[in-house]
């Protein structure tokens, strides 16, 4: 028996027998694939268009994604942003108003027993004080680099007051003040001489120079024998060596009360000596006469508070 087979026979014979179809009939359904086809790209750019067209009219840019989400996206990041940098100038704003507050409460007046002050924005009346009967702006002359002055007529816990207030650029400041006798004018010109010559010797910047009127220091020289004679431009009119002035003669080897005439002017001061050195402390107003000068200074040093 023999094992050949013919193979082609066999498949021709398993297709079984038909008809030929002739060459139209397959290129007619190739025909009818392609325009299949060609219709389902048509669709699909149409979409591509339509869709297009629907992103770039909510955001330009070309890509067929929507941008309206990261649009609103930006919108909130801005709004945020915003508010935070809102948020933060308030928060700069009350903690300057603290820092504002601490420092005035630390800079607070000390008014050591005087009825006013001066600080940065002016007069500060003490409790107790007012009101403020008289006012002359800026006795002393200075000028904005070298400070402020006030002088002042005032009520204070019942009595009127005399006061010199004087305040310098670098926050110190000083009270001069007196109850009230003669006239104002008169005292507050004997008071800004003598804060004029302390100016002089603390060495506030821009002080006005010094003159004899104005320098009491050179009212006086102490001569090599011991002995206070008038100094260069000025008479001695009267001394009372005997005059006790307190706390003012502790430790000096002399004393006196005095009254020079300076510039036509007459003037009371008290001088002492001290370890050889003269020192002459002016009165800072005038007096009717000598006697009424040292019962005045005699007040004024048993008080603590001196002729400054």
């Amino acid at each position: 028996m023999s094992t050949n087979i013919d193979w082609q026979h066999e498949l021709d014979d398993s297709f079984g027998t038909g008809h030929d179809l002739p060459p139209g009939h397959y290129v007619a359904a190739g025909r009818t694939a392609v325009r299949r086809r060609r219709a389902t790209a048509v669709v699909l750019a149409a979409a591509v268009v339509i869709g297009g067209g629907t992103a770039w009219a909510v955001g330009p840019g070309g890509s067929a994604r929507s941008d309206a989400p990261i649009a609103k996206e930006r919108a909130d990041s801005t709004q945020r942003e915003a508010a935070s940098s809102d948020d933060a100038a308030e928060r700069r704003e009350r903690r300057e108003r603290r820092l504002e507050r601490m420092r005035r409460q630390a800079e607070k007046p000390a008014f050591l027993g005087e009825p006013a002050t001066l600080d940065a924005d002016g007069l500060v009346l003490a409790p107790g004080a007012g009101p403020v009967l008289e006012r002359v702006e800026n006795p002393m002359g200075y000028t904005a680099a070298q400070g402020q002055s006030l002088g002042i007529r005032v009520m204070f816990e019942g009595r009127e007051k005399y006061s010199l207030l004087t305040r310098y650029p670098d926050g110190g400041a000083s009270m001069g003040t007196n109850d009230a006798t003669g006239d104002f004018a008169g005292w507050l010109e004997g008071r800004v001489a003598s804060q004029r010559y302390l100016d002089v010797s603390n060495g506030v910047t821009g002080a006005p120079p010094t003159t004899p009127e104005t320098d009491p220091s050179r009212w006086l020289r102490l001569q090599p024998d011991g002995d206070v004679v008038a100094g260069k431009g000025a008479v001695l009119l009267e001394v009372r060596s005997s005059a006790d002035l307190g706390d003012f003669g502790l430790g000096a080897e002399q004393t006196a009360a005095v009254r020079v005439l300076v510039d036509e002017a007459a003037r009371f001061a008290a001088y002492r000596v001290v370890d050889g050195s003269l020192e002459v402390v002016a009165a800072p107003r005038s007096f009717e006469s000598m006697g009424a000068f040292v019962d005045w200074a005699q007040e004024q040093y048993a008080s603590g508070e001196g002729m400054r």
